[in-house]
């Protein structure tokens, strides 16, 4: 799915998804505390690759996937890699999707420092009888392996993407690289919001209908890595300018409202289609609001000895937005210079201790559609993070590291109010907190993924006296999850696997008056590798939720019900 920005990143254009703590993100560009996802797409590999993936995610959703890629020519300057996948059929609960994606990839070493390629995806999803969101006077259990919309809610989406980009390395002492994207994404989502009253039903109090709007994303960068050394110390300057844009359009006044009469959740599932009326109107499109973001960085990351290290930088960060339409006229635009500083120190070569300050510029929410005060956008504000840790190479294949961090932000909620709430921006939330990480090999046969989160959180500096030391709506205190993976000495080929993942109480209302419960999850699964015919076959099979735990993901949406998805791929 799209995010409400129309950005959107398919699996099968992922090679594998990279965690950036806080002062690590920053040469790349700015972005938020606590650090950022950087998902790391496909390129062409050096070796011919063709393979094919059947499976099932879950229900009857069924899929076909291929992975083609190699070198065009004898000498490896010129690479492609293709990569198709089509969905049909019913998720779990039965709701019916159809996707269909094209990621095509093509790269040019045009000379042994000098680096390009240009990719392209495009999308077509499609979900019919999409949840409905729940605002809730009372938290009950709502069993999550039920569908509860009628098959005329939607979401439907259609987006192109392109994206190059350039790297170059005449000599060792200098890199330059950069990038640039732009995506065209068309949304058209029909979705039910629904009020709960005090017998329990449900008054669905907005039944949103968007007519296909559009969304056009554009961003770019390019840095200039420097490497050199001053006496015995040793830099690498970075010096760096980034900048996205996102320009929102839509038709006529955009989603609509309609009201009903109290329904269970079980009638909710033959509510008729509305008349939607004019709001599928033939007014051009639009736009009704534009935002920027663009940084100005320059960082050192600076060595002094093989024990003593630092990172130290600093940010120009300018955000902007631009409204108009039936949002109403209204601008904004606010830079600030912030910086970034850590200080790296490794008593011995298997441990490293560091401690670390930023800051980040964080442009302003733009309320979604499910509320009164929809197309809102709130002002940006600087957002800090304090961290000490350790890391701890405990072999080559096992790393341990812990961490205390506090963390201020924006303090951002929904007023609960009836019959259509409002989403508010008031006070910070701080999160003051330890976390405790073990990933890697802990034997040749047993490798795990795990770690855990404990915080105090709160709100401070709030305009309502009664917000003060109050826990911010839809986070949790503490929060827990290991994975694992063991590979059967006396069976070659197969490993079983599985996970445990915990989510502390949290609550749904600014009061904290609505608590949301915590909840533990359990997936199970295995993977069989072989050869059949001298090729190799990948067999696996996951369950997904094992004990069908009925649980809520956040204060309005339910979570995912028990899956049962398995796939085979094979190399052809």
């Amino acid at each position: 799915m799209a995010g409400v920005n129309g950005s959107a990143v398919s699996v099968i254009e992922i090679d594998r998804v990279e965690i950036l703590s806080g002062t690590s993100g920053f040469l790349y560009g700015g972005g938020r505390v606590g650090g950022a996802i950087n998902y790391v797409t496909k390129s062409p590999t050096n070796a011919p690759l063709r393979r094919l993936t059947f499976g099932n995610y879950g229900g009857t959703q069924f899929y076909g996937h291929a992975d083609i890629s190699g070198k065009f020519d004898n000498r490896g300057r010129f690479g492609y890699r293709a990569n198709l996948l089509y969905q049909g059929g019913d998720t779990a609960i039965g709701e019916p999707v159809d996707q269909k994606v094209a990621n095509v990839v093509l790269d040019w070493h045009v000379t042994d420092t000098l680096y390009a390629d240009i990719k392209y995806t495009y999308n077509d999803y499609s979900k019919e009888a999409i949840q409905p969101f729940y605002y809730m006077t009372e938290r009950i259990s709502i069993d999550t392996s039920k569908r509860y919309s009628p098959k005329w809610t939607s979401n439907d989406i259609e987006s192109h993407k392109a994206y190059t980009s350039l790297r170059w390395d005449p000599s060792k002492y200098f890199t330059l690289r950069s990038a640039f994207f732009y995506q065209d994404t068309r949304m058209r989502v029909n979705q039910i919001s629904l009020n709960q009253q005090v017998d329990r039903t449900f008054i669905p109090v907005r039944i949103s209908n968007s007519p296909w709007e559009k969304h056009e994303n554009y961003g770019g960068y390019i840095y200039l890595d420097t490497r050199f050394s001053t006496f015995a110390v040793d830099h690498k300057l970075t010096l760096g300018y980034s900048s996205t844009l996102y320009d929102y359009f839509v038709r006529g006044n955009g989603p609509v409202s309609r009201s009903g009469t109290s329904l269970s959740l079980d009638e909710l599932k033959n509510l008729p289609e509305p008349d939607w009326g004019a709001s599928f109107g033939n007014e051009p499109l639009s736009s009704v609001w534009v935002d920027r973001y663009d940084n100005v960085l320059i960082g050192d990351a600076i060595t002094f000895n093989d024990q003593w290290s630092a990172m130290v930088g600093l940010n120009y960060a300018t955000t902007a937005n631009k409204r108009g339409g039936f949002y109403g006229d209204s601008s904004y635009e606010k830079s600030a210079l912030t910086p970034s500083v850590s200080l790296l120190y490794k008593p011995i070569e298997e441990v490293t201790t560091y401690v670390s300050y930023m800051e980040a510029l964080e442009k302003g929410s733009i309320v979604g559609n499910t509320y009164a005060n929809r197309g809102t956008v709130f002002p940006p504000l600087v957002s800090k993070q304090y961290e000490v840790g350790l890391k701890y190479d405990i072999s080559p294949n096992l790393l341990l590291s812990t961490a205390l961090f506090r963390i201020e932000k924006a303090n951002q909620y929904s007023d609960l109010a009836t019959p259509i709430p409002s989403y508010v921006q008031d006070g910070l939330q701080v999160h003051n907190g330890v976390e405790l990480v073990l990933t890697g090999k802990v034997t040749d046969n047993l490798t795990i993924m795990g770690g855990g989160t404990l915080m105090d959180i709160g709100v401070e500096k709030s305009n309502n006296p009664a917000l003060e030391g109050k826990k911010p709506t839809n986070a949790a205190s503490r929060m827990g999850k290991i994975y694992a993976e063991y590979a059967l000495p006396w069976v070659p080929g197969l490993s079983l696997t599985g996970g445990i993942y915990y989510t502390g109480e949290k609550y749904a209302d600014a009061a904290n008056t609505d608590k949301i419960p915590s909840y533990t999850l359990y997936d199970i699964g295995a993977r069989y590798t072989t050869r059949v015919l001298d090729k190799a076959l990948t067999v696996r099979l996951n369950v997904i939720n094992l004990t069908g735990k009925d649980y809520w993901q956040n204060d309005y949406t339910l979570g995912t019900p028990r899956t049962v998805a398995f796939s085979i791929s094979t190399m052809f």
